[in-house]
């Protein structure tokens, strides 16, 4: 299998779906990850401010370093698109951007930022972005490299913590990180200098899906679990089987 993961700042995808990928990875799934910016304006605290005097130009290059680093943990490759956070926007050009990337890598699956999301723009151009190159990349008579895709499952990740019940994020696919638990700690400590409010965050939203995770399927062992909806709704011959 083949899992393409759009992200809007280069740590997004580790913290939302950094479990899923190394549990992809260590199975023998092909995993890339496409990050669109750096995250050097607004997703850079720990790099302003205390006398630090960083270049955008350092700020960058240190963000590269922690989500190839990050990258790496899990198991995953990484390009970089290096759009500038903040300064993106959703044009047709874009579009066929992530859609090349698309016909690129073939995935059977597409994680994304949850959108709409009126929190942060970054996250809600994303969604849109991925969402219309989706179905751009399977059209045959679009001017794109390589030949058109079936077009691949799409699910949401974690809307922007702890704004989720603002967003609209409603889960319905949950996913029991806990073997993997230590892979994905490790991969969010390589973002210590620029967020290190990653660690903690993400490890009290690992417990808490957990926790509904074990409501929803009586199963105890889940200690840490990542959350995802669904985009499309499920299609198959008979009723999805348990997995409890």
């Amino acid at each position: 299998m083949n899992l393409l993961v759009f992200s809007a700042h280069s740590a997004d995808f580790c913290s939302r779906a950094g479990g899923v990928i190394a549990k992809h990875a260590q199975r023998g799934d092909k995993v890339r990850v496409v990050s669109l910016s750096y995250g050097e304006r607004s997703e850079s605290g720990g790099l302003y401010g205390n006398g630090q005097d960083y270049s955008l130009q350092e700020i960058r290059d240190i963000r590269h370093a922690e989500a190839t680093q990050a990258a790496e943990i899990l198991g995953a490759e990484i390009r970089f698109l290096d759009w500038g956070d903040l300064s993106f926007e959703y044009s047709i050009e874009n579009v066929h951007k992530l859609a090349q990337e698309v016909r690129d890598f073939r995935p059977d699956q597409v994680l994304t930022h949850h959108g709409p999301d009126p929190v942060s723009i970054d996250h809600d151009t994303t969604w849109h972005l991925t969402m219309r190159a989706t179905q751009v990349a399977g059209a045959p008579g679009i001017e794109l490299r390589g030949a058109p895709t079936r077009r691949p499952e799409v699910l949401l990740y974690e809307a922007t913590v702890p704004l989720t019940e603002v967003e609209g994020f409603n889960p319905d696919v949950y996913v029991d990180i806990t073997d993997v638990w230590d892979t994905k700690l490790a991969a969010l400590r390589a973002f210590g200098k620029a967020q290190g409010f990653l660690e903690p965050w993400y490890t009290d939203v690992a417990k808490r899906r957990a926790f509904q995770a074990q409501r929803l399927c009586r199963n105890s062992g889940i200690v840490y679990a990542e959350a995802f909806g669904r985009a499309t709704p499920w299609v198959g011959a008979y009723l999805p089987e348990s997995l409890s």
